[in-house]
This record gives C-alpha cells, structure tokens and sequence, in this order.
C-alpha cells in the first residue's frame, strides 16, 4: 500500500512528461465521463454564492481552475499544483486566452495551509494524500459557511459493474503503455485505485475538522465519486 505521507517521489514520478497530453488522455480513456464529473462539480458550486476567492488543489492543467475562473469572474481563483510541468500549460493557456482571475502556485496540496477562501475544489487527489492533514489545511482556510468539493476514482463495489472494470483496465493498461509518457502511470494506477478508501476517510476526516451537509454522490457504474460539505 502507498505511503501517503511520502508519496511526492511517486507522483512525480508518474505523472512526468504527461502534462502536454494530459487534457487529451484524460477524456478518452474515461470515455468523456470526466466531463460529466467535473459539470457535476460545477453545479456544485451554487452552493457557494459569490464566493471571493476559490482554491482548488492539485489544480493540474487547470481544467477546473478555468472553468471555475469563467463560472466566477469576479472571484479570485488560486490553482495549486506539485507538478511544474503541469502549470507551465496552464500559465501558458492562461496568458493565451487573457484570463485575468487567476493564479498559479507550484506547491503541494498538503502545503497549502494560508489564506482564505469561500470554495476549495480538487479534482483526482484524495487517493494520493493524507485526507486527515488536507481536511484539517482546508478548515483552517475556509471561512465559515464556505464549501469543500473533492472528487477522484473509485473502485466499484457491484459485482456486475466490477467486471466490465476489469475488462475496462485489461484494455487500458496496454493502450498506456505505448505511450512512454503514460507508462508508469498504467503500471500503478489501478493498484492505487483499488487500494484507496478515500471516500470512508474523506467523511471521518470532514466530521473530525468541523464540517456539516456532508453528501456523498457515487457516479455512473461507480468508477468516481464526488464528495462535497460546508465548513460549519
């Protein structure tokens, strides 16, 4: 199982030379479900009304940090990623389209912990982190009332649905490993997939650290869940 607390090295390391693809790889091999994830996410976010400045982890190439951006153009939106490669597309894209409201920090999500915000998103990190220490960052930052929205993979638990993921990730791992830039990450990404119990932990960690109207949306065939509550 994945040390949690010491896994920078190995998401670095699987993540390497993928950014320029990454938008790309992302959409076929969810079949567009990330799409649809990450709408859902959005809609989400009219909880949320007016919110000042939003934060959102592990921020990648921005997918969400964007949409977020264009959804709430008075808000301040702060994308924080570990991935330096990442963020050199996202700036880049940032200056292409003259998108004023946002920043980019090269940090990770464990070591952000300033500031303040009414919304805090992150897309595809819980299987890789400490739940406990980033809820515990998060409710230091919110400010009361303010919204927390994390989503990432998960392993399906119906048996009918388990099989057709099985004969999903018999298809991908190869179709990954013709890419040498995906090929370490079709090595170990179903194994931490299978090993992460995020969404158990994620709700301990938000009762533990103060947060209400925690609501758990299992998504289509159960390969991803969404996870979102308020900072009491």
């Amino acid at each position: 199982m994945m040390d949690k607390k010491h896994n920078h090295t190995l998401v670095k390391r699987i993540f390497a030379t993928t950014g320029k693809s990454y938008d790309f790889i992302v959409k076929i091999t969810t079949f567009w479900q990330d799409n649809q994830w990450k709408k859902r996410m959005l809609e989400i976010t009219d909880r949320c009304t007016d919110p000042e400045r939003i934060l959102d982890l592990a921020c990648g190439t921005g997918i969400v940090t964007f949409a977020l951006a264009e959804k709430f153009p008075h808000s301040t939106v702060v994308g924080m990623d570990l991935q330096a490669e990442y963020l050199r597309y996202a700036q880049a894209r940032k200056l292409k389209d003259s998108i004023r409201n946002v920043e980019f920090y090269e940090k990770s999500a464990e070591d952000a912990n300033e500031g303040e915000y009414d919304l805090i998103t992150a897309s595809y990190l819980p299987k890789y982190v400490d739940l406990n220490l980033i809820i515990s960052n998060c409710s230091h930052m919110l400010r009361k009332g303010g919204l927390l929205i994390f989503h990432d993979f998960t392993h399906p638990q119906n048996p009918v649905y388990n099989v057709f993921y099985q004969l999903y990730w018999a298809v991908l791992k190869p179709f990954l490993w013709l890419s040498a830039s995906w090929r370490e990450m079709s090595k170990n990404l179903k194994k931490i997939i299978a090993e992460s119990e995020w969404v158990d932990e994620i709700q301990k960690a938000l009762k533990a650290h103060g947060f209400t109207d925690i609501c758990v949306e299992v998504q289509k065939f159960q390969i991803a869940a969404i996870v979102y509550a308020t900072k009491r």
